[in-house]
């Protein structure tokens, strides 16, 4: 998976903090090997990432609301999106009663992951950044 870059910085806070911790726990579920045992704590893994991504997309639109950004309805629908995405492959690794056998969930997750996280943030959050950068003051005015 990619490095994290400061080029890949969006509004030098919140929003920054989220993605790198979110990029970090998938670097860390890509490092798990693919072994029976490892299992609840790739589900652990998941699952952190899951609530992070639900309050991480919470404050993403929140921001986005308040600098009308005009892609809000359109992120806001990849938000869910990718939400149902990662509960299905939380529910394809924690499987214990499938045909698949862990590691080979834990593969097919292995090759989701960096792109369910990407794609987003490269089609998605990056162009935020000019919207951000256009109102200054902004990100202390919503950390009140």
């Amino acid at each position: 998976m990619m490095e994290w870059r400061d080029a890949m910085a969006i509004d030098r806070g919140a929003l920054d903090d989220d993605h790198h911790r979110l990029h970090e726990l998938i670097r860390h579920f890509l490092a798990l090997p693919g072994e029976d045992a490892q299992r609840l704590r790739a589900v652990a893994l998941l699952e952190r990432m899951r609530t992070l991504s639900f309050h991480h997309f919470e404050r993403e639109e929140t921001l986005q609301a308040a600098i009308r950004y005009p892609q809000l309805a359109e992120h806001r629908t990849q938000h869910r999106r990718l939400i149902v995405l990662l509960g299905e492959i939380i529910a394809q690794v924690e499987a214990r009663e499938s045909a698949f056998a862990f590691g080979y969930a834990k593969g097919k997750a292995d090759q989701l992951l960096p792109f369910w996280f990407m794609d987003h943030f490269v089609k998605g959050d990056l162009p935020l950044k000019q919207y951000i950068a256009r109102t200054p003051g902004l990100m202390q005015a919503l950390a009140r």
